[in-house]
């Protein structure tokens, strides 16, 4: 009776062993698995002023997946099929990726962008793999000449 218990035991801990090393292995994937969460600083700008400064897009994005695996970042405004050139990436103190573009960078999209209302920004990274992620957001636009 004594071996049946334990060998019971021990039956049932290398099943449960089993399913933990599976479900790290398999993790649950989700539907908004390549979803992106980004923030745009700042989120109003004047495009009236010198054209100096520069647009940050904070990410959720790990810095070094995309090191070792992005192949392309694209910015896009208001569903318009030019991206912005030149985006630089770098990392906050966190390891989340930060995309930084400039000013007149941006206003080189001069035609899709719209003035004194909410524009949608749109981030796409692309992967080696073919995998994709995207999200949204907004920024404002104001159109104030300072004089």
């Amino acid at each position: 009776m004594k071996k049946y218990v334990v060998k019971k035991i021990c039956s049932l801990t290398i099943f449960i062993f089993i399913i933990s090393a599976c479900s790290l292995y398999f993790p649950i994937s989700s539907c908004y698995a390549n979803d992106l969460e980004i923030d745009v600083s700042p989120n109003i700008v004047n495009i009236a002023s010198e054209r100096v400064g520069s647009i940050r897009i904070f990410t959720a994005f790990r810095y070094s997946t995309y090191v070792s695996g992005g192949e392309a970042v694209f910015v896009y405004f208001n569903g318009h099929i030019n991206s912005v050139e030149n985006i630089q990436t770098t990392r906050d103190s966190l390891g989340n990726l930060i995309l930084k573009f400039s000013l007149d960078d941006l206003l080189a999209l001069a035609e899709s962008l719209y003035a004194d209302a909410d524009n949608d920004v749109q981030v796409v990274i692309s992967m080696y793999n073919g995998d994709e992620y995207s999200g949204g957001s907004t920024v404002e636009f104001v159109d104030k000449n300072g004089k």
